[in-house]
């Protein structure tokens, strides 16, 4: 007989993109083809650097009204992400999957943020990122949007420090379907204009977290059990479940 896990190990063992141990999820061999042929395909998609600032004129110039970027923190929670979106673009959000990614917590809020309450010490003042691993095995689930040229500067003033890097994705309820390309939002551990916006000594902004959790929770119990098993600390090794059991024990 099989290992009976707890709720808790559930949510905070090592997950795998074929299906073992991967909450809501079972790929077979020639989904994983595909999924790794699009990975490869992403390598031939432009990487917008923030802020972005020819997203506009390459959407008109090739003559397309939309580019379909992936969310995974709180743009998963419906009210949050409705502060930024046209009504338009909200009804194309889908919850997805997204390959070759670690999702983490380790982009630094600035101190003035005023979107959440102030930290309830200086270094819980994490917000989620993603790297890139180029490993299959490495998933984020959240929600594709197709944002128009006309949401792209509420979407770049809230998001500020991300890139739009290429994703292969998946839809979560056709899973079945073949893979896509989108962007995801990501910030790099680099310097800019003598300006770091990650850090790994920091962790979760509690008012952050709830909301981002509680934006998973709206898809389903599997929807966040795959979050919270594919949601790292800064350190992008301690599942955010071990975390959660110390933090935020009445909700596990």
């Amino acid at each position: 007989m099989g290992k009976r896990w707890s709720k808790r190990e559930r949510d905070s063992r090592p997950v795998s993109a074929t299906g073992e141990g991967l909450p809501g999820v079972r790929l077979s061999t020639a989904q994983t083809e595909a999924i790794s042929r699009m990975m490869a395909e992403t390598a031939k998609e432009p990487t917008y650097r923030y802020p972005w600032d020819t997203l506009e004129d390459e959407l008109e110039a090739k003559r397309v009204s939309e580019i379909t970027v992936v969310g995974y923190g709180s743009l998963v929670n419906s009210a949050s992400v409705a502060q930024t979106l046209s009504e338009q673009s909200l009804a194309t959000c889908q919850p997805v999957i997204a390959f070759g990614v670690r999702r983490l917590f380790n982009y630094e809020m600035p101190l003035d943020l005023d979107r959440y309450a102030p930290p309830i010490h200086p270094l819980a003042r994490a917000a989620l990122n993603i790297r890139f691993t180029g490993n299959e095995d490495d998933v984020v689930n959240g929600i594709a949007m197709k944002l128009s040229a006309t949401d792209i500067p509420a979407m770049r003033e809230r998001e500020v420090g991300y890139d739009l890097v290429p994703v292969a994705c998946l839809r979560w309820n056709k899973l079945e379907k073949p893979p896509f390309l989108a962007h995801i939002l990501c910030c790099f551990d680099e310097f800019r204009e003598g300006k770091r916006h990650t850090n790994d000594k920091i962790e979760p902004h509690r008012q952050y977290y709830s909301l981002c959790r509680k934006g998973a929770s709206e898809f389903g119990e599997e929807f966040l059990r795959l979050w919270l098993a594919t949601t790292y600390l800064a350190d992008a090794v301690t599942p955010v479940a071990q975390w959660e059991a110390t933090e935020f024990p009445e909700v596990g």
